[in-house]
């Protein structure tokens, strides 16, 4: 048992309703409910309330280790940084790896050491648990941090399921906290809950003292480009055209669940249960691993033609055709006008995020400017999950840079308040990933770039969708433009 006590920082003012929220779990715990979710909107310090439960148990002794479940690697580093510097008294292990640090040693941390647990990612977890490193046995609480994005595959079948992540921790009879923001939907959370059987609760609340913050949600700037439409009509023809196959063979099997990710129809293993469980024959399995593929490639296609991936297509053997040679000489007008929003924010000294999906796209966008608008490089600043210094990056853009380029890395757990306007080059893959790019600048303006056409009615649909969405998460009448 713990001898010292936890207690968290002077520095730091812990607000009223956590102090609720907090006894609303322990109460919660002490009448035998195992799996309690947490959805709060952001900025209302989620991880602040999960780490005063802690703290909490560890004082009247009720607690021994803790475990604390993250995405991403880096995500893991940050979240013990900030959990050190906010609470006295815990010594939290960084995702260990055993080929430097033997089982033994990490056990012996936990018990002698009097360390009060782990962090690590999903991932990690897995490889643990399947070398059976560590069991439910070891552990009085588990924290999930950014849940919705460690519990919930995207294949669903039977509704939701576990990742394969984090398979097996429905079993565990532990005490668990699973932390989730409110844009998540209810229906989601309670899908979720489901898999965690009768002993889960859901906490969800809007917070009405929250600090105010201001989001502008422009309409998309339209791009007009003669030919672009020329290829993505046809593409996203081709492309509903598969989906449509591919969803009439799932009907008539009888099979559900797949209708949001027909990538993972892909997967040997997802194929392989499909196979036994509705006894496909192997001709329809090999139709649909057809029908896939083509849908991915042209999925990829337009990647290309809309997200300036001129390079990369430039490189393919669709380069040699009359046309595609055409666009690839053609002004890349969708950079052109980025160039244009990007030079008119820092005549008014705005600190600038530029988002794009892909990797490719972002260097791309780096390159374009840096000449276009004479950036030097500490003006400009890419990060991409490609390298494990995106913070060191992000500090530096804080301490002097001007515009920030990157992909998903800073999605969720980050915030960045410095900025003033966040530029969508490329949408992320759901709503409720663009909700989690909106939440780290704290306020200011969302600008989407479309070019007219399919993509403009994309862009108008997910911007109509975001102010709706921000909206609904202060419990404001839809159409105000004050969110979070």
């Amino acid at each position: 048992m713990f001898n010292r006590k936890c207690q968290h920082s002077e520095e730091l003012e812990i607000r009223d309703y956590q102090v609720e929220i907090v006894n609303e779990i322990l109460n919660h715990f002490n009448d035998g409910i195992r799996n309690v979710f947490v959805s709060l909107p952001q900025g209302s310090g989620k991880t602040i309330i999960a780490l005063l439960v802690l703290c909490r148990l560890m004082n009247e002794n009720r607690l021994s280790s803790v475990l604390v479940l993250l995405p991403r690697r880096v995500l893991v580093d940050q979240w013990v940084d900030k959990a050190h510097k906010m609470f006295y008294g815990l010594g939290l292990l960084k995702n260990p790896t055993i080929s430097k640090m033997g089982i033994e040693r990490i056990r012996g941390f936990l018990k002698y050491q009097q360390a009060t647990g782990i962090a690590m990612t999903a991932q990690a977890f897995k490889n643990h648990i399947k070398r059976g490193d560590f069991t439910e046995s070891d552990f009085d609480l588990v924290i999930v941090d950014e849940a919705a994005d460690l519990v919930v595959a995207k294949d669903f079948i039977d509704g939701f399921r576990m990742t394969a992540y984090l398979s097996g921790l429905e079993k565990w009879q532990t005490r668990k906290i699973f932390l989730l923001p409110f844009h998540v939907s209810e229906k989601k959370i309670k899908a979720m809950m489901k898999k965690f059987g009768n002993g889960s609760v859901l906490i969800r609340k809007i917070i009405k003292d929250l600090p105010a913050f201001q989001y502008i949600i422009n309409d998309p700037i339209v791009i007009e480009d003669e030919l672009i439409n020329n290829f993505i009509e046809p593409l996203d023809n081709y492309y509903t055209k598969i989906r449509s196959n591919v969803n009439r063979i799932l009907k008539k099997y009888g099979i559900k669940g797949y209708k949001e990710n027909l990538e993972t129809l892909l997967n040997p293993i997802t194929l392989a249960k499909l196979k036994k469980k509705y006894d496909i024959d192997d001709e329809t399995i090999e139709q649909i691993k057809t029908l896939i593929t083509k849908y991915i490639l042209i999925q990829h296609l337009k990647k290309w033609f809309l997200y300036s991936n001129r390079e990369e297509l430039a490189r393919s053997v669709l380069s040699s055709q009359f046309e595609v040679n055409e666009w690839l000489n053609h002004e890349d007008k969708k950079l052109s006008k980025l160039a244009e929003i990007v030079e008119d924010y820092l005549k008014e000294n705005y600190k600038i995020y530029i988002f794009s999906q892909y990797v490719s796209t972002a260097e791309l966008i780096v390159k374009y400017l840096k000449k276009k608008l004479n950036l030097r490089e500490r003006d400009i600043v890419l990060v991409t999950g490609l390298t494990d210094d995106q913070f060191q990056k992000l500090d530096a853009f804080k301490i002097a840079g001007k515009v920030l380029v990157a992909t998903p890395v800073f999605d969720k757990g980050t915030d960045i308040p410095e900025v003033n306007v966040v530029i969508v080059f490329t949408p992320p893959l759901s709503m409720e990933k663009l909700l989690q790019l909106i939440g780290r600048i704290r306020g200011g303006e969302v600008v989407f770039l479309a070019y007219k056409g399919i993509e403009e009615e994309i862009m108008e649909q997910v911007a109509e969708t975001l102010r709706e969405s921000l909206a609904e998460t202060t419990g404001e009448k839809f159409g105000l433009d004050r969110y979070f």
